[in-house]
């Protein structure tokens, strides 16, 4: 099969879709994956390197009406060349003019509408809200009516987006983990003595509310410092959560590491005492499917601090494997305390998150795409195939 895993969402995009194409290739599959580069154009990667570009295009009208015609243009040129490239599959995270790409286009190639965030709107003002409705709703049309097929991550999204029979239109394919994150050493015998360490693995971004850990800190400071908290990922805010920690006192307690190679995480995020997988109410996406962090947290077999909702009630067993909380400094904090001030609470649920330790690997998330792609091609009614699974 030729198969186009298409991520234009962003030029750093998580490494999903080139950890499980690796996978699609070894077993023969031809599979490139796109994803726009600095400038905006977006290279297509075969795993040696660029195979094709398309294009942003450029204008030098007024800057709203420019990027309305460079989005339209780029649109245009990518419909192009999936015609010239004649793909068996086409895996596409869409969003904007993207989900209307399989109108028109050659029948042999099966698009499959991927849903990693279901893009939950909300709006502010009636008129926003109303406009929030109709493209919440829109979700289920591009499902049902545009795409072949479309791919969830977790149940609760599906059935978010398409309702509880949403199996008629899709299937759930679950966020794989990278082996070394259930191969790496278990953490080490901590000396009663060292401060806890408490660690946060991700992109920093105000949209994240993670200045609500720095808060939880602060509060927990005022019984002890014996802690330590560690952001490790790409800090896109700006300098905010830096200010964050100067304007709190915390430079002696909490600290930011810049990004390391995905292959090093395991080892530097198993070195800690207890994983933070918080998670904001808004926006909603992260309500509806387990985050990439705490599913490598379960793999590594560490304690976890989550945010209180579905599919981290998946992960976390409260009060054996970690502790579930809610959206406040106070509740994280009293989290956090539990492990400070209770090393026996700590050491069982470190003994019980080595016990839970597993994930789904890359190359069984590769089998299941692989799967779906083979029933889409092979089934002249597919819809009606794959509804009766």
């Amino acid at each position: 099969m030729h198969i186009l895993l298409a991520q234009f969402y962003s030029s750093q995009p998580t490494p999903d879709y080139d950890k499980f194409a690796a996978e699609m290739r070894a077993r023969g599959h031809t599979v490139w994956v796109g994803t726009p580069n600095a400038a905006g154009d977006v290279e297509w990667r075969d795993g040696q390197g660029v195979v094709a570009t398309v294009a942003a295009g450029r204008s030098a009208l007024p800057r709203p009406l420019a990027r309305r015609l460079t989005k339209i243009g780029r649109f245009r040129r990518m419909r192009r060349f999936i015609a010239q490239t004649r793909p068996d599959i086409v895996q596409v995270n869409a969003f904007d003019l993207y989900r209307f790409l399989p109108l028109l286009m050659p029948r042999r190639t099966r698009f499959i509408l991927d849903v990693r965030q279901i893009n939950e709107q909300h709006g502010a003002g009636p008129f926003g809200r109303a406009r929030a409705a109709l493209q919440n709703k829109a979700r289920a049309l591009y499902s049902r009516l545009i795409f072949d097929h479309t791919t969830f991550l977790h149940a609760a999204g599906a059935r978010h987006v398409l309702g509880d029979d949403w199996a008629r239109w899709a299937t759930v394919v679950p966020m794989g983990v990278d082996p070394q994150f259930l191969t790496a050493d278990p953490p080490a015998e901590r000396a009663p003595s060292r401060p806890v360490e408490f660690v946060y693995v991700g992109r920093l971004t105000r949209r994240r509310r993670l200045e609500r850990i720095l808060d939880a800190a602060a509060l927990v400071r005022r019984q002890t410092d014996n802690f330590r908290v560690r952001f490790m990922g790409y800090d896109a805010s700006e300098g905010f959560y830096s200010d964050a920690i100067g304007r709190l006192g915390l430079e002696s307690l909490a600290a930011i590491s810049p990004p390391i190679p995905y292959e090093q995480v395991p080892a530097a995020t198993v070195a800690h005492d207890v994983a933070l997988a918080l998670v904001p109410e808004q926006p909603a996406d992260w309500m509806y499917h387990p985050t990439l962090k705490i599913l490598e947290y379960r793999a590594l077999g560490l304690p976890i601090i989550a945010t209180d909702f579905a599919p981290n009630r998946e992960f976390v067993t409260d009060g054996a494997n970690g502790l579930l909380v809610q959206n406040t400094a106070e509740s994280i904090a009293a989290a956090m305390l539990r492990f400070i001030g209770e090393p026996g609470f700590l050491a069982r649920s470190r003994a019980e998150a080595q016990t839970m330790r597993t994930g789904l690997v890359w190359h069984k998330v590769a089998d299941q795409y692989l799967a779906l792609y083979e029933l889409l091609l092979g089934d002249p009614h597919r819809r009606l195939a794959l509804a009766e699974r």
